[in-house]
C-alpha cells in the first residue's frame, strides 16, 4: 500500500470514524434535537440568547465594520464597552462567518454546538490513544469526556464552555512537547493553546496550569530538575513560547491590564464551587433526574454549574487501573490531575450536601491569593471538567487491560460500559423558538444613524433584537458575562435622563434617536419632539426628534 493510502487510511481510523461515532451518539442521545435544527436554538432563551448575539457581533464586527471584535459602541451607546473580559467565544464568531454565507443564524449555532460534540471526543479520543494504543478503549474515553454531564449542562447556554475540543489536544501536544521536543510540535502546541483561549479564557489557564503540573512531572519522573537546559528542550520550549507570545499574548495582557486599571466583576465563588458529593451523585441534567432531586436540589446556585457528575462507573474503573496498572509510566501523573482540579474544584470553603463549612478553608483560596486575576471567575466548580479529562484517559487503560484480562475482567468491563451508558444519559434538552416582535421589524426598515433606548424588553430579549435591527443600543450591557466598573457608573446619567423624561437631551446629546415604552406611557401628548411609529397592547415606539 502506498503512503498516501497509509495516511489516508490512518485518517479515516483515527478521525473520521471516530467523528461519525460521536455525531451519531450525540444524534441519538439528545433525539428529538435534530428535529428542530432550522427552527430552534440549542439553548435556553437566555444565556444562548448572548451567545447568538456573539456569532452576530463578531461577523457584523469583522465583515461590516472592519474592527476588532473585542470592542463594540453597539452596546452602551454612546460610550461603548470592552468585550475583553466578556465570554465572546471568539473562536466559534469566526468559524460562523463562512457559514453564515449558506446557512440561517440558528443554523450556524446549533452546527457550532453539534460540532463542538464531536470533535471534544475526537480530540478525548487522540489523547488516550496516544497512551494506551487500544482503538476501542480510547473510543470509550471520548465518550467519557465529550457526553459528560458537565458538558450536557452548559450545553443549555454556554456555547463557550460547550467549546472544549482543543483542550484534550493541547494536553497531548504539550505531552509531547515535555517528553519528545521537537520544534513541529512546539508550534503546534502554541496554535492549539491560541484556539483554546479563543474559546475561553477558563480553559486556556486550566491548560497552563496542566502544562506546569506536566512540566513538573517529567523533571520529577526523569531525577533530573534542569532538563529543559538541555538544547534540544531550549529550542523547543523557546519556539513555542514565541508562538505563545505572538498569538494568545496581546490578548491575555490586554486583558490583565484592563483588570488592573478598570476592576472587572465577577461572580461569587462560594455560590459557584462543588458540592464534594456532587461528582458521585447524578444532578439536574440526568434523565432520571427526579431520583436525585433530594440531593440537587439543596445545592446553591445554578443548576447547570453543579452538574459535574462523573460516574460510578468511571470511579470503579479509576479504583481497577490503580490496583491493575502500576506500572504505567503516566498513571501516576493522571490520578494526580484528577485529584488537583477535583479538590481545586470545591472551592475556596467545603460544600456538603448543600450546606456551607467555611471553617474548612481549601486550596483554592490560596490559589486566588497567588494568581490574584482569578478573582474575576468566581467559577471553581468549573475545574472538574479537567478531573474528568484525566479520569478518560485513565477509563482508557483500565478498559485496555480488562479487556486482555480473565473472563470475569472482560465482564466487568461490558457491565462499566453498560452501566456508563446509562448514568449519561442527558435529559431532554432544552430548546429556544427565537421570534421577531412586530416592533422590532418596525424598527429595522428605519434609518441606522441614531441608537436605541428600549425600556421595556428584558435584557436579553434586547441582545436578541439588535441582531434583527442592527442599530446601537443605550445600556443593554447587563447581560454580558463580565464588563468593567466604569461601564455601570457610565450609564448612570442615561438612567437618570430617563427617569426625568429629558428625551430632547437623549437625543441631542446621546444621539438616542429610537425609544421602546410601556404602551401606557403617551410621549406625544408630554413631549412634544417625539413620533410614534409603532404601537400595541404592550409597547410603543417612537422617534425622538431634536426641536
Amino acid at each position: 500500500m502506498s503512503k498516501s493510502k497509509v495516511r489516508l487510511a490512518a485518517i479515516a481510523k483515527l478521525g473520521v470514524l471516530p467523528a461519525l461515532f460521536y455525531f451519531t451518539s450525540f444524534i441519538v442521545l439528545t433525539y428529538p434535537l435534530i428535529r428542530r435544527f432550522s427552527t430552534h436554538l440549542f439553548a435556553d432563551p437566555w444565556d444562548g440568547v448572548v451567545f447568538y448575539w456573539n456569532l452576530w457581533w463578531v461577523n457584523k464586527a469583522v465583515t461590516d465594520l472592519h474592527q476588532s471584535p473585542w470592542h463594540t459602541s453597539y452596546l452602551n451607546y454612546p460610550f461603548g464597552v470592552s468585550l475583553l473580559p466578556h465570554t465572546l467565544n471568539v473562536f466559534n464568531g469566526f468559524l460562523a462567518i463562512p457559514l453564515l454565507r449558506s446557512l440561517t443564524p440558528i443554523q450556524v449555532y446549533n452546527v457550532l454546538v453539534t460540532f463542538s460534540f464531536a470533535a471534544c471526543g475526537v480530540t478525548a479520543f487522540l489523547l488516550a490513544h496516544y497512551f494506551t494504543r487500544s482503538y476501542w478503549s480510547s473510543i470509550f474515553a471520548g465518550y467519557v469526556f465529550t457526553f459528560s454531564s458537565y458538558h450536557f449542562a452548559h450545553m443549555e447556554g454556554h456555547l463557550n464552555l460547550v467549546s472544549l475540543e482543543w483542550v484534550p489536544l493541547f494536553v497531548l501536544c504539550w505531552y509531547i512537547v515535555v517528553v519528545r521536543p521537537g520544534v513541529t510540535i512546539a508550534i503546534a502546541a502554541g496554535i492549539v493553546l491560541f484556539a483554546v483561549l479563543l474559546c475561553d479564557y477558563y480553559y486556556f489557564f486550566y491548560c497552563t496550569l496542566i502544562g506546569l503540573i506536566i512540566f513538573v512531572w517529567h523533571g520529577l519522573r526523569t531525577k533530573n530538575a534542569g532538563f529543559f537546559l538541555d538544547r534540544k528542550y531550549l529550542v523547543s520550549l523557546t519556539v513555542f513560547l514565541s508562538v505563545v507570545l505572538l498569538t494568545s499574548g496581546p490578548l491575555v495582557i490586554s486583558l490583565l491590564l484592563l483588570n488592573s486599571t478598570d476592576p472587572i466583576t465577577g461572580h461569587n465563588p462560594l455560590i459557584n464551587s462543588m458540592d464534594v458529593l456532587a461528582p458521585f451523585i447524578p444532578g439536574s441534567h440526568w434523565r432520571f433526574a427526579n431520583l436525585t432531586r433530594s440531593y440537587w436540589s439543596r445545592l446553591p446556585g445554578d443548576a447547570n454549574e453543579n452538574s459535574v457528575y462523573l460516574g460510578w462507573a468511571v470511579v470503579f474503573l479509576l479504583l481497577y487501573v490503580w490496583r491493575r496498572c502500576p506500572a504505567v509510566p503516566s498513571l501516576r501523573l493522571w490520578f494526580f490531575i484528577v485529584f488537583c482540579f477535583g479538590v481545586l474544584a470545591l472551592g475556596p470553603v467545603l460544600h456538603v450536601w448543600g450546606a456551607e463549612y467555611s471553617v474548612i478553608k481549601l486550596p483554592y483560596a490560596l490559589l486566588e491569593k497567588l494568581f490574584p486575576p482569578i478573582q474575576a471567575s468566581g467559577v471553581p466548580v468549573r475545574m472538574m471538567i479537567i478531573s474528568t479529562l484525566a479520569a478518560s484517559v485513565l477509563c482508557a487503560l483500565g478498559l485496555a487491560q480488562a479487556s486482555k484480562g480473565s473472563l470475569g475482567e472482560q465482564v466487568f468491563a461490558a457491565l462499566v460500559i453498560f452501566a456508563l451508558v446509562v448514568e449519561y444519559l442527558p435529559k431532554p434538552r432544552v430548546t429556544s423558538a427565537l421570534r421577531v416582535p412586530e416592533f422590532v421589524s418596525i424598527l429595522k426598515a428605519q434609518p441606522r444613524n441614531g441608537a436605541v433606548l428600549d425600556t421595556v424588553s428584558k435584557p436579553f430579549q434586547t441582545m436578541y433584537h439588535q441582531t434583527v435591527h442592527e442599530k446601537p443600543m443605550a445600556l443593554a450591557f447587563s447581560v454580558l458575562s463580565r464588563t468593567p466598573r466604569s461601564v455601570a457608573m457610565e450609564g448612570e446619567e442615561v438612567k437618570r435622563l430617563i427617569e426625568n423624561g429629558d428625551y430632547i437631551k437623549l437625543r441631542t446629546e446621546y444621539h438616542i434617536r429610537y425609544l421602546v415604552t410601556d404602551a401606557a406611557n403617551d410621549l406625544e401628548r408630554e413631549n412634544g419632539p417625539v413620533r410614534t411609529l409603532f404601537m400595541d397592547s404592550k409597547v410603543k415606539l417612537y422617534e425622538l426628534r431634536p426641536e
